[in-house]
C-alpha cells in the first residue's frame, strides 16, 4: 500500500528541473583544449552546446551556456559540427530542456586550428533570434621581461651544450634579455 502511494506521488509530481550546469561539461576528443570559442546569447534561455565529428555525429565535447552570461570555452583542434539546444528548465543531457527544446545547428562545420603565432577560433552570436559567426583568435607574441635588463648578471644553470656567458669587450659578464610568451584576443582577418 505504501509503495503504491509513493508510486502515485512520484507520477503525479512533474519532472523537476535539474541543477543548471555551467561551462565545460566534458571532453571526449582525446585532444587538448587550446582554441577559443565564444558564445553570446540572450538572457532568459540557456544553451547546451555539443561539438561532434561531422561525418559520424559522434559527440566530442559538451558545454553549458547560461543565457545572457559571458561565455568562452577552449575547444580541441579540428573540424567540428556545432549544435546548440536552447530552452529553460534544464532536465539533463538526455531530455535537455524537455519538449520545448529548440535546436540550432551551425552550418557548415567549423575548423579550429593553430598557426605559428595564432590560435584561430570563433565568436557565435545567438542574440536576437539569429546566428552570426565571426572569426576570433588568440594572438601570441614575445614580450621583453624588463627585469632581465637590470644590468646585474645572474648565472643560470647551464645546459650541457650551452654557449659561453655573454661578455662585453672588457670581459665582464652582462645580462641577456629574457622574453615571455603572451596571448591576447584578436579579431580574424577573414
Amino acid at each position: 500500500m505504501i509503495r503504491a502511494f509513493l508510486l502515485l506521488l512520484a507520477l503525479a509530481t512533474p519532472l523537476a528541473a535539474e541543477t543548471r550546469p555551467e561551462g565545460l561539461m566534458w571532453n571526449r576528443s582525446g585532444l587538448p583544449l587550446t582554441l577559443p570559442l565564444q558564445v553570446q546569447s540572450d538572457p532568459g534561455a540557456d544553451l547546451y552546446l555539443e561539438l561532434s565529428v561531422p561525418e559520424t555525429g559522434e559527440a566530442v565535447l559538451a558545454a553549458y551556456v547560461r543565457g545572457g552570461d559571458f561565455f568562452r570555452v577552449l575547444v580541441p583542434p579540428g573540424r567540428w559540427a556545432l549544435t546548440f539546444a536552447r530552452g529553460t528548465g534544464w532536465q539533463g543531457e538526455e531530455a535537455l530542456f524537455g519538449p520545448a527544446t529548440e535546436v540550432i545547428a551551425i552550418e557548415p562545420p567549423l575548423t579550429f586550428a593553430a598557426e605559428a603565432a595564432r590560435k584561430s577560433g570563433f565568436l557565435i552570436d545567438l542574440r536576437g533570434g539569429t546566428a552570426a559567426l565571426r572569426g576570433i583568435g588568440l594572438c601570441q607574441g614575445m614580450v621583453l621581461d624588463p627585469a632581465s635588463l637590470s644590468g646585474a648578471f645572474v648565472p643560470q644553470p647551464e645546459p650541457r651544450f650551452a654557449t659561453p656567458p655573454k661578455r662585453d669587450a672588457g670581459g665582464v659578464d652582462f645580462a641577456v634579455p629574457r622574453y615571455d610568451l603572451r596571448a591576447r584576443f584578436c579579431v580574424s582577418q577573414d
